[in-house]
């Protein structure tokens, strides 16, 4: 029987607009893709995430796979608090389910600089779970063993009663490894249904 349910956040309950907020910055052709290979498709982007490091570091990193473009890459973190927009459907589903008797939680890989520009709007929804894990805090990333371990035993979540959603394909694989129901996340639509179903057993 199901008691918990854990949201991952990026294209989950809020949109990654990472692709407009570059064209809004007139990065285009050419210059959008390898900003875009040197930032939001780099391993460092994730790395960002574990914490411990400043936004001057994080683009000194970015900056060594496209140097010419190391100003335009540094005015990202500059519309931090554009980053993302909430979904209309994530706090009424969040509510919807803690009226119904689930315990919530988040559990999600975030840079502290984003989390911090967006905790009070576009992540207010935080206010209504249970509990957060977020990466940057702990110094460890999804789809590490550890990360789930941790949320399970900092809440004492039992792992055979929680579904995790996410929709990165190795973070639900790497929950399921650890022992926890998981559904990869496409859309809300499917989501939901696909939720429901575990929640009805």
């Amino acid at each position: 029987m199901i008691s918990t349910v854990v949201f991952d956040i990026g294209m989950v309950l809020v949109y990654f607009r990472w692709r407009e907020l570059f064209a809004e910055l007139g990065f285009e052709g050419e210059k959008f893709e390898k900003i875009a290979q040197a930032t939001v498709h780099n391993p460092w982007w994730n790395e960002f995430d574990k914490g411990g490091m400043t936004i001057e570091e994080i683009v000194d990193k970015y900056a060594e796979s496209a140097p010419e473009y190391k100003e335009d890459i540094a005015k990202i973190y500059d519309h931090k608090d554009e980053f993302i927009v909430l979904y209309e459907y994530t706090i009424p589903w969040i509510k919807d389910l803690k009226e119904r008797g689930y315990k919530v939680y988040i559990l999600s890989n975030w840079s502290e600089p984003v989390y911090e520009a967006n905790k009070n709007t576009h992540l207010r929804f935080l206010k209504e779970v249970d509990g957060e894990i977020m990466s940057y805090r702990e110094r460890m990333i999804k789809p590490d063993r550890e990360i789930y371990e941790l949320l399970c035993n900092r809440f004492n979540i039992n792992p055979s009663e929680a579904v995790f959603l996410d929709d990165n394909a190795a973070n639900v694989k790497g929950a399921k490894e650890f022992g926890l129901h998981a559904i990869h996340f496409k859309n809300y639509e499917q989501a939901k249904e696909e939720l429901e179903r575990y929640l009805a057993e």
